[in-house]
């Protein structure tokens, strides 16, 4: 991510003063970065986001799950997050300022540096004459700093909130088996907190310490990953594919189909693949445009040891340029085979030839706050006007408040009819009523907080039943019979009208 400019400072400060997001919290007693509150507001749309990730993994048969936030020492040992789970660190030579080494150099040149080693990070300070953001000078020295947050079960139990879903996930794989009545493959998903202890999170909601996360899980054999019985289903689907090879040619990313990525050997196998589709095609319900996301290869040395093959989808911001917002990883089978290890049972499935083995799991990992910021940072505009004015071309199918009614004057039976047409709609629809101030005045609050639809009541609507149906990027304005309006409403908010 580049280094923050004055659009994340105006748009961080807009999400505050709307409803959105607040913070540092608790904001009273001066706050701690790296969290955050969701006002009203953000509420409403990160649940409308999270509604889009249960609709999309529920059409293809995956099923949630929930899990507990903490866990013993034992199980974070068994997944290599106790002894691995940190971040290279850098003080300031008089010791009093910490920062994350390599987003330190991602933010100060637009280099990408998570990839690094330490040696590499402490070149690339020297090199570019990097210093702290007060303007000390840097110590010559990386060190580690651990992620994972300590607490304790009862007087005496080490523990630690966990850091991603994932590892929660796979622990209950004996239990899948008996509900799946042991046959592979199958696919669960969870949405929940977690808590990393970040060096110094900077960066709004997209680098916080504590965040929620989705995540699923894909169980299956091996031999399975050749012949995905989906992989038709998505076979056109054109990606933005910037392979390790492009990136290290120093070329951008090419469209391609994808049962051409397969047959070019780009991807490894039809069950990735699908799930790479699967997950791009996601980023996109949730409104982000095709020109604004990419899906980048890690490098050998970048990707874990464990993983067949590892691709991030990332999304392009004016506020901190390309973010990556989700990782489609093939992580064979060494998170059950750690879990097996150390807990003593046995992780295994039985395959169609009736042989034991312990399955391989395609994960999709990503947060919600990340997508949420996304799209509030694409859809943040300005409309020139007689006076400047912002509006937020938020998706309708995920704007936190659908349509706004409003009674022209409050008296002559109007605001009445407002409130009756406000009833019916709210069974159906998120609504908001306003009465207060100019008709002009309450279609720009709404603009400026992305409610697509505004309903005015008038004097034509006591004699005809019909009201005036606006919409807020066109500002288009239509005559609708009060009967129809749910129905019109419907196909609009779901892009069908």
């Amino acid at each position: 991510m580049a280094q923050k400019n004055s659009f994340s400072e105006t748009l961080t400060a807009y999400l505050k003063e709307k409803g959105f997001v607040y913070g540092p919290e608790p904001e009273i007693y001066g706050g701690i970065s790296g969290f955050y509150a969701y006002g009203p507001l953000g509420k409403r749309l990160k649940n409308n986001i999270e509604a889009v990730i249960r609709k999309h993994f529920n059409s293809q048969g995956f099923f949630e799950i929930e899990y507990p936030i903490i866990a013993p020492e034992i199980v974070w040992k068994a997944s290599g997050h106790l002894e691995g789970f940190n971040d290279p660190v850098i003080l300031t030579e008089d010791g009093k300022e910490s920062y994350r080494a390599d987003k330190l150099i991602e933010e100060m040149t637009g280099i990408q540096a998570d990839h690094f080693n330490d040696g590499e990070l402490l070149r690339a300070i020297n090199e570019k004459n990097i210093k702290a953001p007060t303007g000390k000078k840097l110590a010559q020295k990386i060190g580690r700093h651990s992620l994972m947050m300590k607490t304790t079960i009862g007087t005496n139990i080490g523990a630690y909130n966990r850091p991603e879903t994932a590892t929660t996930t796979y622990l209950p794989f004996k239990n899948y088996m008996n509900f799946f009545r042991d046959k592979l493959p199958f696919g669960v998903f969870q949405i929940g907190k977690a808590f990393r202890n970040e060096i110094s999170p900077r960066q709004h909601i997209l680098r916080s310490r504590e965040f929620t996360q989705a995540e699923s899980q894909t169980f299956l054999f091996p031999e399975m990953k050749k012949n995905w019985e989906k992989f038709d289903g998505l076979k056109e689907e054109i990606l933005p594919l910037w392979t390790e090879g492009l990136q290290k040619d120093g070329k951008g990313p090419e469209g391609m189909e994808l049962s051409d990525a397969i047959e070019k050997k780009v991807l490894k196998n039809k069950a990735y693949a699908w799930h790479l589709a699967f997950s791009y095609k996601m980023f996109l319900e949730f409104g982000i445009p095709r020109e604004k996301i990419r899906l980048r290869q890690h490098h050998g040395d970048e990707k874990a040891f464990y993983s067949d093959d590892t691709w991030d989808i990332e999304v392009s911001l004016r506020s901190f340029g390309w973010l990556e917002v989700c990782g489609i990883s093939d992580r064979t089978n060494y998170d059950l085979g750690q879990h097996a290890k150390f807990s003593g049972q046995k992780l295994t499935a039985r395959t169609p030839e009736g042989k034991e083995e312990i399955p391989h799991v395609i994960e999709i990992a990503f947060g919600v706050d990340r997508p949420l910021f996304a799209i509030l940072d694409m859809a943040y505009d300005e409309r020139q006007a007689d006076e400047q004015r912002t509006l937020l071309r938020l998706p309708a199918w995920i704007a936190p408040v659908h349509v706004g009614i409003y009674p022209l004057v409050k008296k002559d039976g109007l605001a009445q009819k407002g409130e009756e047409i406000y009833n019916n709609l709210m069974k159906k629809f998120l609504c908001i009523y306003d009465e207060s101030g100019s008709i002009g005045r309450r279609y720009s609050r709404q603009d400026a907080v992305g409610t697509p639809f505004g309903i005015t009541i008038d004097y034509d609507t006591m004699k005809d039943n019909t009201i005036t149906l606006r919409e807020r990027d066109t500002m288009k304005q239509e005559r609708v019979k009060i009967s129809e309006i749910g129905e019109i409403l419907e196909a609009r908010i779901n892009g069908q009208g």
